[in-house]
């Protein structure tokens, strides 16, 4: 192992481990306003630490140098401008553009983070080192938190989601999912037009089936979630489809080209499910859009149980769950009955099974943070 290889990697991840620090405490403003000047501080060491990275990346050509310069940059110049006012500002004189500053750092500090791990996996991956943990994740919670690190308010994007069952869960790595979640959805807001619509959906299938017949792929022999990713953005041109999943190809790598990015993600993404024994690939209209597919094994699991509570005045079925045994189900069931009494609920049947929850749509429209669950309570 070249001991350069290692040495970069903990630059990397030690840059990363600075840049969550940051966020956090981006996040306690202006809560705590006397901890601005240390965030500076903080902020000048990241900046050192990512210029002392990129001197020593070794990338295949000048023109991917640049790129990687201005996607180093552009945040930190932000992210140090918006600091930079809000210290001048002392906080008071700034009232009304202190949320919209600390919006710009915290957006700007994402962006730096992705780009770090993008990097970290190149290099891991590069070298031969890029190696999953597998474990139980329920799908609901790697969308969620793959979504709260995009930049929805940023094009004014709609974004759908829908899990198919919702209590589904997959055996992969969460830190390389998320990863590789939060870059497509963050790929089809980016070539989307503004208050269009971004959908994402993930549906068991069964082992042996496909609903694609038409692309020649390999039919895991075991039950597996197939992932969606469709935007109605500018498409790829068909010549170019084959490619995008290419170390640092870019569709358009003109310097004005109105899109940035390493032209990694992609790549990466490819790497990251072929290591979780799965399939990426993509369709594409030029002019109408794009869908991103990708299989994921499905974890092997005992139906787990829920207490179900139907009620009437509001009509709604309520379950509450996973349990692992139905003693545990049974031993609180009457702490949720007395929850919903206290909210002038009307219950009608109460029932404790091993199910599978109604499918769950999940609505995420501009501006809003958390999710919505519309169709059915899941506790």
């Amino acid at each position: 192992m070249n001991p350069r290889n290692i040495s970069l990697q903990q630059s990397l991840q030690s840059t990363e481990s600075s840049l969550q620090i940051l966020r956090q405490n981006l996040s306690q403003l202006p809560a705590q306003p006397d901890e601005l000047s240390a965030t500076i501080k903080q902020l000048s060491l990241i900046q050192f630490k990512l210029q002392s990275v990129f001197k020593r990346f070794s990338l295949p050509s000048d023109k991917l140098i640049s790129v990687l310069n201005h996607e180093f940059l552009t945040p930190l110049t932000l992210i140090q401008g918006s600091l930079q006012l809000l210290a001048a500002g002392k906080f008071d004189s700034l009232a009304e553009e202190v949320p919209y500053l600390l919006n710009v750092a915290l957006r700007q500090t994402n962006k730096l983070i992705r780009i770090v791990r993008e990097l970290l996996a190149y290099q891991q991956m590069k070298s031969g080192q890029l190696s999953i943990f597998p474990q139980q994740c329920r799908a609901t919670e790697l969308i969620k938190q793959a979504s709260q690190v995009i930049e929805l308010s940023k094009r004014h994007v709609q974004l759908i989601l829908s899990i198919q069952p919702v209590c589904i869960s997959v055996w992969a790595d969460p830190h390389y999912i998320i990863l590789l979640l939060s870059h497509l959805l963050s790929n089809a807001i980016k070539f989307s037009p503004t208050r269009s619509i971004v959908t994402l959906t993930a549906t068991s299938i069964e082992s042996g089936a496909t609903p694609y017949p038409k692309h020649d792929l390999y039919i895991p022999e075991t039950d597996f979630v197939l992932f969606q990713i469709k935007d109605r953005g500018i498409g790829i041109p068909p010549n170019q489809l084959e490619k995008i999943f290419d170390c640092f190809y870019q569709i358009n790598s003109s310097d004005s080209r109105p899109y940035n990015g390493l032209g990694l993600g992609l790549a990466l993404c490819y790497q990251i499910v072929k290591l979780h024994d799965g399939q990426l690939w993509a369709e594409s209209t030029l002019g109408a859009g794009s869908t991103f597919y990708f299989t994921l094994p499905i974890c092997p699991q005992a139906r787990h149980w829920w207490v179900e509570i139907q009620t009437k005045n509001p009509q709604c079925i309520y379950y509450f769950g996973p349990f692992e045994t139905v003693r545990e189900a049974i031993s609180l069931q009457d702490a949720y009955l007395e929850d919903l009494r206290q909210e002038q609920a009307q219950i009608t049947t109460v029932v404790i099974k091993q199910c599978q929850p109604k499918n769950l749509t999940i609505c995420l429209p501009d501006g809003v943070k958390e999710a919505e669950e519309v169709s059915t309570q899941i506790f």
